[in-house]
């Protein structure tokens, strides 16, 4: 090798002129926007993580309550276990096994997707009503409350036994700010028996409902969409 050097430039005076007079250059790099973004989602995520391990707790429930924060009040099942009502319990939990997920714990559904429970007029109709929507499931446009919805609801005669129908039910007609009567398991029985021949075959909307059950809600009989029929 050569002992002449190749890059005197590189130690030479110049070079430690520059490093004496160098200043940083960050202000003018920014930090980037998704690093930015990334931060905010981990901050959010650990607030939501701190929040669901609060609410975990009985000190910590007992303090968010203490702060009027409103969505920590008890849910049904919660209120009916600590009135000591095991029926009201058991449905409520049923409830929130099978049902909340689309129409939600406050009956409310969700808007032009799933139809509110809550004040619902197939809700509080004769008890056979909501007994054969969730026997026989529903899949065709329906109007609640003056909005039409078209989403296909499950059938549940071969998932669900009598009992457990009944205490939905029960449940859904006395929730929030209805105020009908309870349903039997031998009610939800006799349903399923005069509908055996169609179990498996959803409801096609609104209007087969009104064809099957009369005119259940004089208000509501003219709103409802036709299904279209095959030819």
């Amino acid at each position: 090798m050569s002992g002449k050097n190749e890059h005197p430039e590189d130690f030479g005076t110049g070079a430690r002129d520059l490093q004496e007079h160098f200043e940083p250059h960050e202000l003018k790099n920014p930090i980037p926007w998704p690093l930015i973004a990334i931060a905010a989602t981990l901050a959010i995520w650990g607030g939501a993580t701190l929040l669901f391990d609060a609410r975990a707790t009985t000190t910590g429930r007992d303090a968010l309550l203490a702060q009027g924060r409103p969505e920590m009040t008890p849910s049904l099942v919660e209120t009916a276990a600590q009135e000591g009502d095991a029926a009201a319990a058991r449905s409520a939990a049923l409830y929130d096994s099978y049902c909340a997920t689309c129409h939600q714990t406050n009956g409310a559904g969700v808007r032009g997707a799933v139809p509110p429970l809550d004040g619902s007029e197939y809700v509080l109709a004769d008890a056979a009503l909501p007994v054969s929507i969730l026997l026989r499931g529903l899949s065709g446009p329906i109007v609640v409350d003056g909005e039409v919805y078209d989403a296909r609801m499950p059938t549940w005669h071969a998932t669900l036994g009598d009992e457990e129908i009944a205490d939905i039910v029960t449940h859904v007609r006395g929730a929030w700010s209805n105020d009908a009567g309870p349903v039997s398991a031998e009610q939800v029985a006799a349903t399923r028996a005069a509908l055996s021949a169609e179990l498996d075959r959803p409801w096609a909307g609104g209007a087969e409902l009104f064809d099957a059950f009369g005119e259940f809600s004089e208000t509501m009989a003219d709103d409802q969409p036709e299904e279209p029929r095959a030819q």
